[in-house]
């Protein structure tokens, strides 16, 4: 196990904005890429990693026959890089993977915390990958911003009432399909229709805000409690990922803001805005912490963060932790507190 830890094989299924620069972190610590994948028909299919990432030397194709490259590469874990949800085509993903011995770390945010929700696949899964003594886990940048500094913080404080945090990231970072998820582009009449039709998946920090509160060791009322406001464009704003100009009055993205309440009383609450950055802006991460009686007690802000490379580092440093962990599903609260891989090198 040790020499699985210390090297394991890897393989990466999605090579999108996030896939290709897991690949290029992996790739300048000497880890050990034995595999690419890629959906049916991509015309990615063919190319190797290295072409893609911008990396010399990466000689492995992207291939689109999922379970013929895993046959062939036996890697010992998967990275998958391709939705946020654990839906059917996601299952059969992760699935493949572990039928094929393969454990599995995702971007995937409902993977966070699936059990947050009754979802009837995340059981499926569990119990698959228990019968393959297999683990499946998410991560990304949530992991370390949005639960394992928030649990340090509180754990600093003698009195907690509430954990209140906000958080921004650029939708021009993480690809189209998440700028299309963030109705970026659309007007205010299409996102209040789509709103108030819509049956939405629970929010990125719904799964934050669940994990946290198992973290500190705080037991759930219900669901976290879900609101969403626009934010629209006061001047055209240019859309890289979609390569448009995204016109004035127009949304650039919207903001959630979920609240959990607990059975001891502390209130958790996450806003996350996601949105197509004007000039000047940045990502940033924000943290207030009150007593029982709503006095302020502790503070924390991390300003300029790269959301998108701390969410692709935090995954290859998980990697270990996976690899070691029981079989079935295992949340980050399971898991030992994040750390710098040092198994592997920097070229």
């Amino acid at each position: 196990m040790s020499d699985i830890k210390e090297s394991p094989r890897i393989a990466v299924c999605g090579v999108g904005a996030m896939g290709l620069d897991i690949i290029r972190v992996l790739h300048s610590r000497h880890a050990n890429i034995v595999a690419g994948i890629v959906r049916p028909g991509s015309d990615k299919a063919g190319r190797h990693l290295g072409e893609l990432a911008g990396v010399p030397g990466l000689a492995v194709p992207a291939r689109a026959d999922a379970e013929r490259a895993l046959s062939d590469a036996r890697p010992d874990i998967v990275i998958v890089t391709v939705s946020t949800y654990l839906d059917d085509a996601q299952y059969e993903i992760f699935s493949s993977a572990v039928r094929a011995g393969a454990n599995v770390i995702t971007l995937a945010e409902e993977m966070l915390h699936p059990f947050a929700t009754d979802n009837g696949l995340a059981r499926e899964l569990d119990a698959l990958a228990k019968r393959h003594k297999v683990t499946v886990t998410g991560t990304g940048h949530q992991d370390a911003y949005w639960v394992n500094l928030i649990s340090v913080l509180a754990g600093s404080t003698h009195d907690l009432g509430s954990v209140t945090g906000r958080l921004s990231w650029n939708v021009d970072d993480f690809g189209p399909t998440l700028a299309e998820l963030q109705r970026v582009g659309t007007t205010a009449e299409e996102f209040t229709r789509w709103l108030g039709s819509a049956e939405r998946r629970p929010t990125f920090t719904y799964y934050a805000l669940h994990t946290l509160a198992e973290v500190i060791g705080l037991t759930p009322l219900g669901p976290a409690e879900t609101t969403t406001e626009p934010v629209i464009a006061q001047r055209d704003t240019h859309c890289g990922v979609l390569g448009t100009t995204i016109r004035q009055g127009r949304l650039l993205g919207y903001v959630d803001t979920d609240v959990l309440y607990t059975k001891e009383g502390v209130r958790l609450s996450i806003s996350s805005q996601g949105k197509v950055y004007e000039e000047g802006e940045t990502d940033y991460n924000e943290w207030n912490l009150t007593d029982s009686d709503g006095n302020p007690t502790l503070h924390l802000r991390n300003s300029d963060v790269q959301s998108a490379h701390t969410t692709c580092a935090t995954l290859v440093n998980r990697i270990p932790d996976v690899i070691t962990a029981r079989p079935g599903i295992v949340t980050i609260a399971e898991l030992p507190q994040l750390r710098y891989w040092t198994g592997l090198h920097h070229a």
